[in-house]
């Protein structure tokens, strides 16, 4: 009997960790750089006013309508949406230098694609919103619910892309 309770208890939490909807999580940032090169009288080469951009996607099974209220990217907490976007997704190499070359970010897929939207920055710390613990060493963990569950996309690092120039 011991036995049994034993093996319906490690099967619950199996059985409810692969129903999660989310299938891949991808992160990506560019830094915009400014057009007046550091040194003297410029820009400082250490502090860049200039803000990163971050391309976040989740990949989930075809067909799960998922929302969100925010992602934690580097420890910040950030009010999110959620937008559908077809795969694949692509952005240009080099956005200064118009060669026609593109860098693919999510590759073509039968499942849903969304783009995470970042909006402001909270002062509240990531582990107030979503329940049970954050994963730990993730650069981007998103809060997803699906019906009444609430599932985490997270993603170990985020890619940078090369900088653009601003403006």
């Amino acid at each position: 009997m011991k036995r049994a309770l034993f093996l319906l208890f490690t099967a619950i939490p199996c059985a409810l960790y692969a129903q999660s909807p989310v299938i891949q999580t991808l992160a990506y940032s560019r830094q915009m750089i400014p057009g007046i090169p550091p040194g003297p009288g410029g820009a400082s080469a250490t502090h860049n006013p200039l803000p990163t951009s971050y391309f976040l996607f989740v990949v989930v099974k075809k067909g799960t309508s998922v929302s969100t209220t925010g992602a934690c990217v580097q420890g910040k907490w950030h009010t999110a949406t959620l937008k559908r976007v077809a795969a694949p997704v692509e952005v240009d190499e080099d956005p200064g230098v118009p060669t026609g070359k593109k860098r693919t970010l999510v590759e073509k897929t039968a499942d849903d694609v969304y783009r995470i939207e970042l909006q402001d920055a909270q002062d509240e710390a990531c582990g107030q919103h979503v329940r049970g613990a954050l994963p730990q060493g993730h650069d981007v963990v998103v809060s997803l619910q699906s019906g009444g569950a609430q599932w985490l996309a997270a993603a170990k690092a985020i890619v940078a892309l090369r900088p653009a120039a601003a403006p």
